[in-house]
């Protein structure tokens, strides 16, 4: 908490320029670092099989196209928009398939008569 107190005096002693200056010039190296770290992990997605990234709802091609990206991208970033792509396509096929039943004609069904000593099966 001492620690806490002294920073915060120290740092509202600077001028708010400087801090703005520096923090900027600290965020570059951040995003870099980042972009590196997300991009160790992307390629440790290729390693799934199919199913693997089936399942997260990704492709092979999604994970080859993010790191196609220029190194100071990230790489996750683009397969984020990808999966959530790929995620609404799926939801309006689904809704589609829905509207698409709603309007099919209903198929009758068999009426059970009794012929003699066994069931007959007849559409009405």
């Amino acid at each position: 908490m001492l620690l806490m107190t002294i920073a915060t005096k120290t740092l509202s002693s600077v001028p708010a320029g400087v801090v703005r200056i520096a923090a900027a010039g600290i965020q570059k190296p951040v995003f870099l670092l980042r972009a590196l770290i997300h991009r160790r992990e992307v390629m440790r997605l290729a390693e799934l099989d199919e199913r693997g990234l089936k399942d997260i709802g990704l492709v092979r091609s999604d994970i080859a196209g993010a790191l196609a990206t220029s190194w100071l991208n990230d790489p996750s970033a683009v397969l984020a928009a990808r999966s959530r792509s790929n995620a609404d396509i799926a939801k309006a096929r689904r809704e589609q398939a829905v509207r698409h039943a709603g309007t099919q004609p209903t198929v009758p069904e068999p009426v059970l008569a009794k012929n003699a000593d066994f069931m007959v099966a007849r559409c009405a």
